[in-house]
Protein backbone atom coordinates (compact mmCIF):
# COMPACT_ATOMS: atom_id res chain seq x y z
CA UNK A 1 0.00 0.00 0.00
CA UNK A 2 2.89 2.38 0.71
CA UNK A 3 4.20 1.76 -2.86
CA UNK A 4 0.72 2.49 -4.21
CA UNK A 5 0.57 5.79 -2.29
CA UNK A 6 4.01 6.84 -3.59
CA UNK A 7 3.02 5.90 -7.15
CA UNK A 8 -0.19 7.94 -6.77
CA UNK A 9 1.79 11.06 -5.79
CA UNK A 10 4.27 10.63 -8.64
CA UNK A 11 1.46 10.13 -11.15
CA UNK A 12 -0.32 13.24 -9.88
CA UNK A 13 2.78 15.44 -10.17
CA UNK A 14 3.84 13.96 -13.53
CA UNK A 15 0.39 14.56 -15.03
CA UNK A 16 0.72 18.26 -14.19
CA UNK A 17 4.09 18.79 -15.93
CA UNK A 18 2.65 19.30 -19.45
CA UNK A 19 0.36 21.97 -17.99
CA UNK A 20 3.17 23.87 -16.25
CA UNK A 21 2.43 27.10 -18.14
CA UNK A 22 -1.10 27.04 -16.74
CA UNK A 23 -0.33 25.64 -13.30
CA UNK A 24 0.79 27.62 -10.26
CA UNK A 25 2.73 26.21 -7.35
CA UNK A 26 3.07 27.53 -3.83
CA UNK A 27 4.48 26.79 -0.40
CA UNK A 28 2.87 27.51 2.93
CA UNK A 29 2.82 26.38 6.53
CA UNK A 30 0.88 27.08 9.66
CA UNK A 31 -0.95 26.16 12.80
CA UNK A 32 -3.08 23.05 13.37
CA UNK A 33 -5.63 22.25 16.08
CA UNK A 34 -6.53 18.55 16.01
CA UNK A 35 -8.58 15.98 17.88
CA UNK A 36 -8.79 12.18 17.67
CA UNK A 37 -12.17 10.80 18.65
CA UNK A 38 -12.13 7.36 20.29
CA UNK A 39 -15.21 5.42 21.32
CA UNK A 40 -14.99 1.81 22.44
CA UNK A 41 -17.34 -0.90 23.67
CA UNK A 42 -16.40 -0.21 27.32
CA UNK A 43 -17.96 3.26 27.06
CA UNK A 44 -14.71 5.21 26.82
CA UNK A 45 -15.15 8.31 24.65
CA UNK A 46 -12.62 11.07 23.98
CA UNK A 47 -13.61 14.65 23.21
CA UNK A 48 -13.52 16.55 19.92
CA UNK A 49 -12.44 19.92 18.55
CA UNK A 50 -13.21 22.87 20.76
CA UNK A 51 -12.55 20.98 23.99
CA UNK A 52 -9.57 20.55 26.31
CA UNK A 53 -8.55 17.39 24.45
CA UNK A 54 -7.46 19.19 21.28
CA UNK A 55 -3.78 19.11 20.33
CA UNK A 56 -1.87 22.00 18.70
CA UNK A 57 0.94 21.52 16.19
CA UNK A 58 2.36 22.73 12.85
CA UNK A 59 1.93 21.64 9.23
CA UNK A 60 3.57 22.33 5.83
CA UNK A 61 1.98 22.38 2.36
CA UNK A 62 2.86 22.22 -1.31
CA UNK A 63 0.00 23.93 -3.19
CA UNK A 64 -0.89 23.11 -6.80
CA UNK A 65 -3.45 25.23 -8.73
CA UNK A 66 -4.82 23.79 -11.98
CA UNK A 67 -7.33 25.90 -13.98
CA UNK A 68 -10.39 23.90 -15.01
CA UNK A 69 -13.00 26.34 -16.31
CA UNK A 70 -13.22 30.10 -15.73
CA UNK A 71 -13.31 30.53 -11.91
CA UNK A 72 -13.17 26.79 -11.21
CA UNK A 73 -9.82 25.22 -10.23
CA UNK A 74 -8.52 21.85 -9.14
CA UNK A 75 -6.30 22.46 -6.09
CA UNK A 76 -4.53 19.39 -4.69
CA UNK A 77 -2.15 19.78 -1.74
CA UNK A 78 0.74 17.68 -0.52
CA UNK A 79 0.66 18.23 3.25
CA UNK A 80 2.81 17.07 6.14
CA UNK A 81 0.66 17.23 9.24
CA UNK A 82 0.53 15.99 12.82
CA UNK A 83 -2.88 14.88 14.09
CA UNK A 84 -3.83 13.64 17.54
CA UNK A 85 -5.26 14.67 20.88
CA UNK A 86 -4.94 14.68 24.64
CA UNK A 87 -6.92 11.63 25.72
CA UNK A 88 -9.26 11.54 28.68
CA UNK A 89 -7.78 9.48 31.56
CA UNK A 90 -9.26 6.06 32.24
CA UNK A 91 -11.29 5.71 35.44
CA UNK A 92 -9.01 5.15 38.43
CA UNK A 93 -9.40 2.33 40.93
CA UNK A 94 -8.38 2.75 44.55
CA UNK A 95 -5.26 0.79 45.49
CA UNK A 96 -4.61 -0.40 41.91
CA UNK A 97 -2.09 0.82 39.33
CA UNK A 98 -3.81 1.80 36.06
CA UNK A 99 -2.16 2.56 32.70
CA UNK A 100 -3.82 5.36 30.73
CA UNK A 101 -2.75 6.92 27.43
CA UNK A 102 -2.30 10.69 27.55
CA UNK A 103 -0.95 12.59 24.54
CA UNK A 104 -1.41 10.94 21.11
CA UNK A 105 0.47 12.19 18.00
CA UNK A 106 0.05 10.75 14.50
CA UNK A 107 2.28 12.06 11.69
CA UNK A 108 0.82 11.91 8.17
CA UNK A 109 1.60 12.73 4.57
CA UNK A 110 -1.80 13.94 3.40
CA UNK A 111 -3.20 14.78 -0.03
CA UNK A 112 -6.42 16.88 -0.05
CA UNK A 113 -8.01 16.94 -3.52
CA UNK A 114 -10.08 20.13 -3.54
CA UNK A 115 -12.21 21.74 -6.22
CA UNK A 116 -12.20 25.49 -5.58
CA UNK A 117 -13.78 28.67 -6.89
CA UNK A 118 -11.71 31.87 -7.11
CA UNK A 119 -13.45 35.24 -7.02
CA UNK A 120 -11.40 38.34 -8.02
CA UNK A 121 -11.42 41.26 -5.56
CA UNK A 122 -9.30 44.40 -5.29
CA UNK A 123 -6.66 42.70 -3.07
CA UNK A 124 -6.45 39.52 -5.16
CA UNK A 125 -8.78 36.53 -5.07
CA UNK A 126 -11.11 34.91 -2.53
CA UNK A 127 -10.89 31.11 -2.66
CA UNK A 128 -13.51 28.67 -1.37
CA UNK A 129 -13.71 24.93 -1.95
CA UNK A 130 -14.08 21.39 -0.68
CA UNK A 131 -12.99 17.88 -1.46
CA UNK A 132 -11.82 14.51 -0.15
CA UNK A 133 -8.41 13.69 1.29
CA UNK A 134 -6.25 10.61 1.65
CA UNK A 135 -3.42 10.32 4.18
CA UNK A 136 -0.56 7.91 4.81
CA UNK A 137 0.69 7.43 8.37
CA UNK A 138 4.44 8.00 8.64
CA UNK A 139 4.86 7.47 12.38
CA UNK A 140 3.18 8.05 15.71
CA UNK A 141 3.83 8.34 19.43
CA UNK A 142 1.80 8.39 22.63
CA UNK A 143 2.52 9.12 26.28
CA UNK A 144 1.43 6.42 28.70
CA UNK A 145 0.68 7.47 32.29
CA UNK A 146 0.95 5.04 35.18
CA UNK A 147 -1.71 6.16 37.66
CA UNK A 148 -2.37 5.22 41.28
CA UNK A 149 -5.40 6.46 43.22
CA UNK A 150 -6.06 9.08 40.51
CA UNK A 151 -2.51 10.52 40.54
CA UNK A 152 0.15 10.14 37.81
CA UNK A 153 3.12 8.16 39.16
CA UNK A 154 5.21 8.10 35.95
CA UNK A 155 4.95 8.82 32.23
CA UNK A 156 6.65 6.95 29.37
CA UNK A 157 6.68 7.74 25.64
CA UNK A 158 5.99 4.92 23.17
CA UNK A 159 6.10 4.57 19.38
CA UNK A 160 3.01 3.46 17.50
CA UNK A 161 3.46 0.47 15.23
CA UNK A 162 0.74 0.77 12.59
CA UNK A 163 -1.05 -2.51 11.81
CA UNK A 164 0.21 -4.13 15.02
CA UNK A 165 -1.67 -4.55 18.27
CA UNK A 166 -0.72 -1.96 20.88
CA UNK A 167 -2.28 -2.20 24.35
CA UNK A 168 -1.05 1.23 25.43
CA UNK A 169 -3.67 3.40 23.72
CA UNK A 170 -6.56 1.01 24.41
CA UNK A 171 -6.77 -2.74 25.12
CA UNK A 172 -5.96 -4.55 21.88
CA UNK A 173 -5.81 -1.37 19.78
CA UNK A 174 -4.65 -1.90 16.21
CA UNK A 175 -4.38 1.28 14.14
CA UNK A 176 -4.57 1.49 10.37
CA UNK A 177 -1.80 3.41 8.61
CA UNK A 178 -4.29 5.02 6.20
CA UNK A 179 -6.73 7.84 6.89
CA UNK A 180 -9.33 9.41 4.62
CA UNK A 181 -12.12 11.96 4.87
CA UNK A 182 -13.38 15.32 3.63
CA UNK A 183 -12.51 18.96 4.18
CA UNK A 184 -13.80 22.48 3.62
CA UNK A 185 -11.42 25.35 2.84
CA UNK A 186 -11.32 29.13 2.59
CA UNK A 187 -8.41 31.19 1.34
CA UNK A 188 -7.06 34.46 0.02
CA UNK A 189 -4.55 34.94 -2.80
CA UNK A 190 -3.09 38.44 -2.63
CA UNK A 191 -1.78 40.37 -5.63
CA UNK A 192 1.74 40.25 -4.13
CA UNK A 193 1.61 36.38 -4.33
CA UNK A 194 1.13 35.92 -0.58
CA UNK A 195 -1.55 33.34 0.30
CA UNK A 196 -3.66 32.65 3.37
CA UNK A 197 -5.70 29.51 3.92
CA UNK A 198 -7.96 27.90 6.52
CA UNK A 199 -9.58 24.50 6.41
CA UNK A 200 -11.72 22.19 8.50
CA UNK A 201 -11.07 18.48 8.04
CA UNK A 202 -13.12 15.50 9.24
CA UNK A 203 -11.90 11.92 9.04
CA UNK A 204 -14.47 9.41 7.80
CA UNK A 205 -12.32 6.28 7.98
CA UNK A 206 -12.28 4.25 11.18
CA UNK A 207 -8.61 3.87 12.12
CA UNK A 208 -9.28 0.89 14.38
CA UNK A 209 -8.59 -2.40 12.58
CA UNK A 210 -10.10 -4.66 15.23
CA UNK A 211 -13.72 -3.38 15.10
CA UNK A 212 -13.60 -3.00 18.89
CA UNK A 213 -13.61 0.82 18.74
CA UNK A 214 -14.28 3.75 16.46
CA UNK A 215 -11.29 6.06 16.03
CA UNK A 216 -11.40 9.10 13.71
CA UNK A 217 -9.33 12.24 13.15
CA UNK A 218 -10.40 15.85 12.74
CA UNK A 219 -8.55 19.17 12.63
CA UNK A 220 -8.73 22.88 11.90
CA UNK A 221 -5.74 24.62 10.34
CA UNK A 222 -4.61 28.12 9.37
CA UNK A 223 -1.78 28.63 6.86
CA UNK A 224 0.35 31.44 5.44
CA UNK A 225 2.67 31.18 2.45
CA UNK A 226 3.60 32.35 -1.03
CA UNK A 227 2.84 31.36 -4.62
CA UNK A 228 5.95 30.66 -6.72
CA UNK A 229 4.12 31.71 -9.88
CA UNK A 230 0.62 32.68 -11.04
CA UNK A 231 -1.45 30.57 -13.41
CA UNK A 232 -3.20 33.70 -14.77
CA UNK A 233 0.05 35.39 -15.89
Amino acid sequence: MSKFFTLFLLTLLTSLLPLYAQVSLGLRGGYTVSATQIKNSQGYKSNSLGTSSQLTNLHADLIINVPVYKKLYFQPLVRYITKGAYLRPLPSKQGIFVESANQLKLHYLEVPLNMVLKFPVSLGKIVIGAGPYAAYGLSGTYDLDLMYNGSVVSTDSHSIEFNYKDRGIAPGAQLSRFDAGANLMFGLEFNNLMVFGANLSRGLLNLDRTSSAKITNSYFSMSLGVLLNREDY
